[in-house]
């Protein structure tokens, strides 16, 4: 069975344009790894409340060893922009959907 990987990304003020330009190329790359079955790049809509540049990557793979191999994928020049680019440390979490 698939897993999904839900991975949240918080902006510095002022990043956040530039954080979606490098999510969007990364996001083409993970997209040929073996293993990726999905990937998408989601943008928070502003809820009147909370507008605070956070953006979403939804992956879908075929296993937990499979996402955690993508990362020879991604250009290490590129993750370091990312980092640079937060505000706090990502954070992400595996789902399986259930049989209902």
């Amino acid at each position: 069975m698939s897993i999904m990987r839900l991975n949240e990304f918080k902006a510095l003020p002022g990043k956040f344009e530039a954080l979606v330009s490098l999510f969007e190329k990364i996001v083409a790359q993970i997209r040929t790894v073996e293993g990726n079955e999905r990937c998408e790049l989601y943008l928070k809509v502003a809820d009147g409340i909370d507008a605070d540049d956070k953006l979403i990557v939804l992956e879908v793979w075929k296993n937990i060893a499979a996402h955690k191999n993508a990362v020879s994928a991604i250009d290490p020049i590129q993750f370091e922009a990312v980092m640079a680019l937060l505000s706090e440390r990502p954070s992400g979490q595996y789902y399986t959907a259930t049989d209902s």
